[in-house]
């Protein structure tokens, strides 16, 4: 699994420079009549669906209005997207959600990145470039689910760009001429892009669909704009300005002041808590067994996860998962870690790793969890379950 690789990829790779998880999905198969129904259940009219075609294709060329029983609704003009995809175009669906196949690879991505992520799609059939060579402002996995797709990569000009800084908004920045790497990505595959390398993916003439799982961690920047909310509470921040001579004194102070509160450690959980509160992580909605008040614990057969993507660990013995605070005493605090470290695990086998402890009050705690969506109940008909011994499908790095 990706947590074999994880010390490595951590000290060596993540932020640093690409990587290359060869077969790393390769037991994972995909049929076009699904990838087809992912775009169809997307909303056309959404910034998120585009038609790239060298640039962005307008969508008064592929998408008609009418009035459905008096609603103004929006869909495809299929000969056309047809027309365009057959000619090189390439057809992307940003922030792919509610895609049980989409979230599940989404999902194990998250929590070996430890960040939010959000997922596109790309689709194309021809050897056309749909995008010049770019830089993101996020770090990308990329995952070949069909075909192959040829990646171009070169080192950074312009170093960890935040989301301002996209290679559009800089046009005097300037494509290196060396390649750092040139790599064929096969069905199976998942490349690394850490954001601000320039890449481009270039379809070889051939079926390819790729998703590309952009992850989204915390930066300073984040925190900088967190702390701005506070500064008010520094009174030599509320004084008038006039000449820097007159001002600087409490210019001083109050700059002292900020970075004495910016590397507090309470300061920094605060944050941490605000910014993970704000994390929410699409699971299937369970009706059958958490909206049945004749139903009051799990089956021991069931299986369950955590739904979240990275599980901070404050000083004050709390966690933050789905918008759910959780205060943690001995027992819940051992539950939670141990669900997170073994994702897709069952009631069974939680009840005996805790044997010590009252089933009564596991069952309760478990199934409070579940009615608060802290815990997914994973059911067989959602699909693929990414390390799941039933679906084969386990991401491993090679």
């Amino acid at each position: 699994m990706f947590d074999t690789y994880k010390d490595d990829f951590f000290s060596n790779y993540l932020y640093k420079k690409p990587f290359l998880f060869r077969k790393a999905a390769s037991d994972i198969t995909l049929s076009w009549r699904y990838v087809s129904e992912i775009y169809e259940r997307s909303d056309p009219a959404s910034l998120d669906f585009k038609l790239m075609n060298g640039h962005e294709v307008p969508k008064s060329k592929y998408l008609e209005s009418y009035v459905n029983v008096g609603r103004l609704e929006y869909r495809y003009i299929k000969p056309i997207i047809y027309d365009y995809m057959r000619k090189g175009a390439t057809l992307v669906y940003n922030r792919i959600r509610n895609e049980p196949f989409v979230s599940n690879i989404s999902r194990e991505i998250a929590n070996f990145a430890q960040a939010q992520v959000i997922t596109s799609g790309y689709a194309a059939f021809s050897a056309k470039p749909s995008y010049r060579c770019h830089w993101d402002t996020r770090d990308v996995f990329a995952v070949q689910l069909k075909g192959r797709e040829r990646w171009i990569l070169k080192e950074p000009t312009f170093e960890l760009p935040l989301y301002m800084q996209q290679t559009k908004d800089m046009p005097d920045a300037e494509e290196p001429e060396k390649v750092y790497l040139d790599v064929v990505l096969e069905e199976g595959d998942i490349l690394y892009v850490p954001r601000g390398w320039w890449h481009n993916p270039i379809p070889m003439g051939e079926e390819t669909f790729h998703l590309a799982v952009g992850t989204f961690a915390p930066t300073g920047f984040d925190y900088i704009n967190w702390l701005v909310q506070k500064a008010p509470n520094i009174v030599d921040g509320r004084h008038n300005l006039h000449g820097f001579q007159e001002s600087k004194e409490s210019l001083d102070r109050f700059g002292k002041e900020f970075a004495s509160l910016m590397s507090d450690e309470s300061t920094y959980e605060q944050f941490m808590a605000d910014y993970i509160g704000q994390h929410r992580v699409d699971s299937p909605i369970s009706l059958g067994t958490l909206s049945d008040e004749k139903i009051v614990q799990l089956e021991l057969t069931q299986k369950i996860r955590l739904n979240v993507n990275f599980l901070y660990q404050f000083s004050n013995d709390f966690v933050v998962v789905n918008g759910n605070k959780i205060n943690l005493d001995e027992m819940s605090q051992k539950l939670i870690n141990y669900i997170n470290r073994n994702q897709a695990c069952t009631v069974s086998d939680v009840l005996s790793i805790f044997s010590k402890y009252p089933k009564n009050k596991l069952h309760e705690l478990l199934f409070q969890l579940a009615l608060n969506d802290v815990l997914e109940l994973i059911s067989v008909s959602d699909g693929v379950v990414i390390g799941s011994e039933k679906n084969n499908a386990t991401l491993n790095m090679v």
